[in-house]
Parts: C-alpha cells; structure tokens; sequence
C-alpha cells in the first residue's frame, strides 16, 4: 500500500491538470510580450528584432544541450528535416506577420489570427486528429467571444472591418502556424526536450536570419536600452513557451492547446488594466466571460474526446 509520503513524492509532472497549468502561463507570458514589444520596437525593424531574440533563445538550449539526454548527437537528414517543418513554419509565420502588418492593421490581423483553433482542427483531420461536431461550436463561440473583446464590444467597429492583400498573406501565415502547433506533437520522438528545442529553434532562426538580412542588409545590433526586453523576449516569450508547446504537444490535443490561444486578448486587457495602461471596459467583460467559459469547455472529455495524456 502506497504511504503519504511515497504519493506526495510522486512526479507532479504526471498530474493531468499540469498541461493546463502550463498552458496558462504559456498565456499570461505571451500576453506580456505585448507592452514589452511595445515598448522596444521604437527605431528598430522588427524583423531583425525577432532574429535577436530568436538567437538569444536558441544560444540558451544550445548552452544547455551537453547537459541533456540524447543531446550530443548531430541530427541525421530525416532528423534535420523534422526540425525544419516545425522551426521553419514559426518562423515563417513571423515573415508573413511582418509583411503583412505593411499593408493591413494589427486590429485586422487580431481579427484573423482567431481562425487558428479552427485551422488547426481542419488540418488536424488530415494528418489523423480526430474531427468532432461539438468542437466545431464551441470553436465557433470561443472566436465570437475572443471578436468581442479585441473589438471591445463595438459592433459597428466590426462590421466596418475590411481585408487586404496583407490580410490574405497573414492567412497563410496562421495557416503556418496551425502547421507548427501540429508538427509539435506529430514530429516528437524520443529525443530530449532540450534537443528537440535548440535544433527547431536553429531552424527558426535561419529563416529570421536570411529574412532580416533581405528586408535590413544587416545584422544590425540593437542599442543597449532593448536588451533588457530582448533578454524577455527570448528567455519567457521564446524559449519558455516553445518548451511548454513541446511538453503539452504530447499530453493534450491540437485543438485542446490552441483552445488557449482565445484568451491571449483576455489577458492583454487585464495586464493593461493591471498595469494601468488602459482603464477598465465594461464592454469587454461578457466577452472575457465567454472566452473563459468556451476555452473550458474545449477541455473536457465530452467535446474534445479523451485526454491524450501518456
């Protein structure tokens, strides 16, 4: 018979509620990135910005890389290519997000970037994830709810929304996104953690790397007043998050981690308001309602199916 003690020393990593709590954090940091981007992007591009902040994260796995299980090995070709679907297609949506941001709006671009959950269902399907109707609503209230709040709660600022040319390249690029969320569960395979992260990372990079070089015709280093941001970007927002998609990849569904992504918008209104940046809407509260109250139920086992923990 197990003791007290012996149950309390159990791995806490085994827990099913552990994915979720990662997955909030996952959140509240990307949320955070927000002012800290904000607030650093003045007379710098920001192309070149995530190249900095992408190498930043990379050089912090590779210091950790010798440390790790399985980690001293160089990658085979079929290896390099696994790294390479899932570096390349973050850091190609980045290119995209970026080009597309020259001729369209972040309001437009928040706008589309709810269709991620739904993307990543759609190709889920293709590649085997399971496709259930009762997702599909809920999906369908999460971006109602997420639209009402990044429009805080103005109707006739969401029925004058119009797209563009950007819009369409912003398309493809959360489509290469719902493409990473998937190849981050699908392309795991008994490597470390850590070596899974440098080598997609490295990957993520080059493609940051050649585009700043393109878009810049440099390697320009940023002033000493954005490291201290950089330094946030790369550790919590990069580095941080990427581990925590490659730790819950494996333990929850596609549609069950995008899920959480609906309340990026929740939470960069409370920091705000937190932070006092902006003052408290009213308007927004029913939206925040409804995000929380759709994110949780696309956790449970009577509209996402059983949970995929190991």
């Amino acid at each position: 018979m197990q003791t007290q003690s012996e149950a309390s020393g159990l791995n806490i990593h085994q827990s099913p509620r552990w994915p979720h709590i990662l997955m909030f954090l996952f959140t509240l940091i990307i949320a955070g990135s927000f002012p800290v981007v904000a607030s650093i992007t003045t007379g710098i591009d920001s192309v070149l910005l995530t190249f900095w902040r992408f190498l930043a994260a990379t050089l912090i796995f590779g210091a950790m890389l010798p440390f790790a299980k399985n980690g001293n090995g160089i990658p085979g070709w079929r290896d390099m290519g696994r790294y390479a679907m899932v570096g390349g297609s973050y850091g190609l949506f980045f290119v995209l997000m970026f080009q597309s941001l020259k001729t369209t709006t972040p309001l437009n671009t928040s706008t589309i970037y709810t269709t991620l959950p739904l993307f990543t269902m759609l190709l889920g399907t293709v590649v085997g994830e399971p496709f259930r109707i009762r997702q599909l609503w809920v999906l369908a209230l999460s971006m109602v709810a997420t639209l009402w709040v990044i429009f805080r709660g103005d109707a006739r600022l969401m029925l004058g929304l119009t797209f563009n040319h950007g819009d369409l390249l912003f398309f493809l690029g959360t489509l290469c996104l719902a493409v990473y969320m998937l190849s981050m569960k699908k392309l795991q395979r008994k490597e470390s953690k850590i070596h899974f992260t440098f080598y997609s990372l490295l990957f993520a990079t080059l493609v940051m790397m050649v585009t700043a070089i393109y878009r810049t015709g440099s390697l320009a280093v940023p002033g000493a007043d954005t490291w201290l941001g950089i330094a946030y970007l790369a550790g919590p927002s990069t580095a941080v998050t990427f581990w925590i998609l490659q730790y819950t990849a494996t333990r929850l569904s596609p549609t069950r981690i995008v899920a959480y992504t609906f309340l990026t918008p929740s939470a960069v209104a409370g920091l705000e308001w937190g932070l006092g940046l902006s003052s408290p809407e009213l308007s927004v509260l029913p939206g925040i309602g409804l995000t929380l109250a759709a994110v949780w139920l696309l956790q449970l086992d009577s509209i996402s199916g059983n949970s995929e923990t190991p």
